[in-house]
């Protein structure tokens, strides 16, 4: 195996010994995995909804939809039975932004389906240098090292365990120029002002544990003290001085040194040292949260914040921080989405920069001008799809458009003149008449024979009058 250019366990430490190091680090992990997730519809079946032009088709997208989201959301949360599966991406990216790396670890089932997905602490994965597959290192003598395949490698045989089928795993690695192995976390820049810092708030714990004695140096003039006089004066200074919240003085000197000795404390510090470090602490304090490209009022820092700042501040974190490590994450991700469909796409839930008053205009004012549809919008709030709203919403400006055009003799759908269809001729009304209403249907409509005798006596008639 390879070992990483950085001790990982000092990586791991820093994570636990600098309270903005820690904080910063959550923040990042907070805002980019535990906001939740959701399964979008993919590029395919985008197409597949634009191609159905008629309302059975659409269901029937629609329910298919609906069953691979409830598929996916039940095998995310039945692949681990310890952690949920934000909880994993939490641990995936506390290693990740700690260490520089981390890995998932996929199991499959009897028939090489994926059945579990966790995490593994990274300070003890170790890369093979032929890169056909990792080994997680044991810290106990009686447990065996573990092999791991590289992620859909099915044929690479476990050196080590002589396993038929190991467990594979997915690699996350902070890039650095320094390296092709491991990632490096960028921590690194700020080790000396995490241990600036460290050392700073320890010489101050330990100048107050002395109850706040600053220290002296003793100068004796006109005396020598033995070896054994200076370890007595030194002991009565450690064990006596120390600890004592209040209370006298009393300093032990030798009889030896007779009376012509001078005998003088002096202080070594001019003030308190709280005060003169608070400026260092601060400086180390934003160095660490540049290094891990959090703005301050994320971790409780408002020095100096006002409104417009830390609104830019988290639209910079959302777009320039946090995005991009989302798509890292989902990249991965939807590799092992796409070995049960290709119907969504795993998509991590986004911070939330507008409230929700804003956010239901602007999804309001996208459906009005057909830029969405409703299930659309549902599908952004989290909730099922419905059987009539796959449909847009007609905007009402195109609506009193359509209105003018046909007021014009215009079709609205086509752009071509409307040609007017005449109007079928009453049956019954002459010829040129078009206003004629159809006589009443008496005894000759349903006797021929009497209507024609009818009309040969009217026709008679007709002619003895000319007659």
């Amino acid at each position: 195996v390879i070992e990483p250019p950085h001790d990982l366990n000092i990586l791991a430490d820093l994570y636990e010994t600098n309270t903005t190091h820690f904080a910063s680090i959550n923040a990042r992990v907070a805002n980019t995995v535990a906001l939740g997730f959701a399964f979008e519809d993919s590029d395919k079946t985008k197409r597949r909804v634009e191609k159905a032009n008629t309302a059975p088709k659409k269901e029937k997208i629609r329910i298919e939809l609906a069953r691979e989201r409830k598929k996916l959301y039940a095998l995310l949360d039945d692949s681990n039975i310890e952690d949920t599966f934000s909880e994993t991406m939490i641990k995936l990216w506390t290693d990740y932004l700690t260490v520089g790396n981390a890995y998932l670890e996929i199991g499959r089932t009897n028939i090489g389906k994926i059945g579990y997905i966790g995490h593994i602490p990274a300070i003890n994965m170790r890369v093979r240098r032929q890169r056909d597959g990792f080994v997680q290192l044991s810290r106990h003598s009686k447990i065996q090292s573990v092999f791991f395949r590289n992620f859909q490698d099915l044929e690479t045989s476990d050196p080590i365990n002589s396993d038929g089928r190991p467990n594979e795993i997915i690699h996350f690695k902070a890039y650095s120029p320094t390296g092709n192995y491991y990632g490096v976390p960028s921590a690194v820049t700020a080790i000396g002002a995490i241990l600036g810092d460290k050392y700073a708030k320890n010489y101050n714990i330990d100048y107050f544990e002395n109850k706040a004695i600053p220290r002296y140096a003793i100068i004796l003039k006109g005396a020598k003290l033995s070896n054994r006089s200076k370890q007595e004066l030194v002991n009565y200074f450690r064990t006596e001085v120390k600890g004592r919240n209040h209370g006298t003085l009393i300093v032990p000197l030798p009889a030896s040194l007779g009376g012509d000795v001078d005998i003088k404390f002096e202080k070594l510090e001019a003030a308190v040292q709280d005060a003169s470090f608070d400026k260092y602490r601060k400086s180390n304090r934003d160095e660490i949260l540049v290094a891990n490209r959090v703005p301050a009022p994320k971790v409780g820092v408002y020095d100096n914040a006002n409104l417009a700042v830390a609104r830019d501040a988290d639209k910079t974190f959302k777009v320039q921080v946090v995005g991009p490590d989302q798509k890292v994450i989902e990249k991965r991700i939807n590799y092992i989405v796409k070995e049960f469909t290709d119907l969504v796409d795993f998509r991590f839930e986004q911070i939330d920069l507008i409230d929700e008053d804003v956010q239901s205009k602007i999804r309001d004012r996208y459906l009005r001008t057909e830029v969405v549809t409703p299930n659309e919008v549902r599908n952004m709030l989290g909730l099922p799809d419905r059987e009539a709203g796959e449909d847009e919403l007609p905007y009402p400006s195109n609506i009193r458009r359509m209105e003018l055009l046909m007021q014009t003799g215009v079709n609205p759908f086509t752009g071509e003149d409307m040609v007017e269809e005449e109007p079928e001729r009453p049956e019954g009304a002459p010829e040129g008449n078009d206003n004629a209403d159809t006589p009443p249907a008496g005894d000759d409509s349903t006797n021929p024979e009497a209507s024609n005798e009818r009309g040969t006596a009217q026709d008679s008639d007709g002619v003895r009058e000319k007659d």
